[in-house]
């Protein structure tokens, strides 16, 4: 039986609010293992990469540890304790990117999501660089902070169908440095390439152009939501690693919802991948001030009220009238 009264219901501590949310997805299972000898040194260097870019005030971190080894559990421990990751969620078995990161991200409270693979490295700026686009671009669903203008086409009836006759241009935004690099991340320079067309992805993009510019197209290892486009598929991801699924809950929703997918046109993240590099990055001192303006509000943002199945007939028409 209970006596007594439990000493915490006195105590007058509240929840501090944030507004962004990065959740991490992790498995790495065997460290002998030569895809993943370099695993942990890789996924330290992208946690340390985010310490030092966010946000305390606005922003936590969450790692969902998809039955890791023990060295990773205690890690995570460790870091947790440290206060430096506000949450961690170990499952007893590797559940898959899609349950994990979708699970958390209807668990979260705040209205901005970034999911990011554990092999990603962050630049100084890119949080701020992701807001803006955001602030500027009302209609902005999904924004990469690495340009993704391989992408522009893909889920992105949207944007062209808003914006083709308007604000959307076709030229270099993008430098060959940044470029580069993304060729040099992902390990396939057959992603700017453009088959049967005058202009590849390296010479010419489609971006948005306002007080800031927008690069069309975003990928999905390392994203900022709108959290209710993580919301929108509520079918329950049944397998754990199916073909597709990544495009089925976290791609095609936005465009369907009348949200467009962006980018920035400077590289703020880095594909490391399984084998870790030297990288050399120079982050300056920060006081993090807290502004909430960082990350804009939900309420009353403009939709397309165009149905979609007329967004997306346009959409095919003028792909294949202006060869896009």
């Amino acid at each position: 039986m209970r006596i007594g009264v439990n000493p915490q219901k006195d105590k007058k501590e509240y929840n501090r609010k944030k507004f962004h949310r990065i959740i991490i997805p992790v498995f790495i299972p065997d460290s002998k293992n030569s895809y993943y000898s370099d695993a942990l040194k890789v996924f330290k260097e992208c946690l340390f990469s985010l310490y030092n870019t966010v946000n305390p005030y606005t922003t936590a971190i969450t790692v969902v540890n998809n039955n890791s080894n023990d060295e990773i559990s205690g890690f995570l421990k460790e870091q947790l304790i440290k206060r430096n990751l506000d949450k961690v969620v170990s499952y007893n078995e590797n559940r898959g990117k899609v349950f994990a990161v979708i699970s958390e991200a209807k668990a979260s409270f705040e209205n901005f999501i970034t999911i990011c693979d554990a092999d990603v490295i962050f630049f100084q700026g890119w949080e701020e660089a992701v807001a803006k686009i955001f602030k500027n671009f009302p209609r902005a669903g999904v924004v990469s902070p690495v340009p993704s203008q391989n992408l522009a086409l893909y889920h992105n009836a949207t944007v062209f169908y808003n914006n083709y006759w308007s604000t959307m241009k076709y030229d270099k935004v993008v430098s060959d440095e940044d470029c580069e690099l993304f060729i040099k991340g992902l390990g396939n320079t057959a992603l700017l390439r453009r088959n049967r067309h005058k202009y590849d992805w390296k010479q010419k993009q489609y971006y948005l152009d306002g007080s800031i510019k927008a690069l069309i197209g975003a990928n999905h290892y390392v994203a900022t939501y709108r959290k209710n486009i993580l919301e929108y598929n509520n079918d329950f991801p049944e397998l754990k690693f199916k073909k597709g699924y990544e495009e089925e809950y976290l791609d095609f929703p936005g465009d369907k919802m009348g949200y467009y997918r962006l980018s920035t046109v400077k590289a703020y993240t880095y594909h490391m991948g399984n084998k870790y590099e030297k990288i050399n990055i120079k982050y300056e001192d920060s006081e993090h001030p807290f502004d909430r303006s960082f990350f804009c509000s939900d309420k009353n943002l403009p939709r397309c009220k165009t149905p979609y199945f007329l967004r997306k007939s346009f959409y095919r028409v003028l792909k294949k009238i202006k060869n896009l």
